[in-house]
C-alpha cells in the first residue's frame, strides 16, 4: 500500500511539472489552438485519451519486454501517462468569451 501511495504522489508531481513546462513553452493562442482541433467535444476527448493511453502503455510494455524490464511496468507507464495529463491539462482555455471585452 505504501508503494500506491508513493507512486500516486510522484505522479501528481509529474502531472504539475508537465502542466507548467507546457504552459511556459506553448504560447496561449497556440494551446488554444490545439484545444479547438483536438478536445472541443467531449466525445472526442474521451476517445483521444483512450487511444494515447493505450498507445503509451502497449509501447512501454514493448520496450520493456524487449529490455527484460518488464517488472517497472507499472512504475514508468503511469509516469508517462502523467505527462500526458498534464499536456492535456495545459491545453484547457484559462479565460471565458467574454474575458476580451473587458479587457478592451
Amino acid at each position: 500500500m505504501k508503494n500506491f501511495f508513493v507512486s500516486a504522489f510522484v505522479n501528481i508531481i509529474l502531472i504539475l511539472i508537465s502542466y507548467g513546462i507546457f504552459r511556459k513553452v506553448i504560447s496561449g493562442p497556440t494551446r488554444h489552438k490545439l484545444y479547438e482541433k483536438f478536445l472541443n467535444s467531449f466525445a472526442k476527448f474521451i476517445i483521444y485519451i483512450f487511444i494515447a493511453t493505450t498507445l503509451i502503455t502497449g509501447l512501454t510494455a514493448l520496450i520493456l519486454y524487449k529490455t527484460r524490464y518488464i517488472v517497472y511496468l507499472n512504475i514508468i507507464a503511469p509516469a508517462l501517462v502523467s505527462i500526458l495529463v498534464g499536456f492535456v491539462m495545459s491545453t484547457v482555455p484559462t479565460r471565458g468569451s467574454g474575458d476580451k471585452k473587458k479587457n478592451k
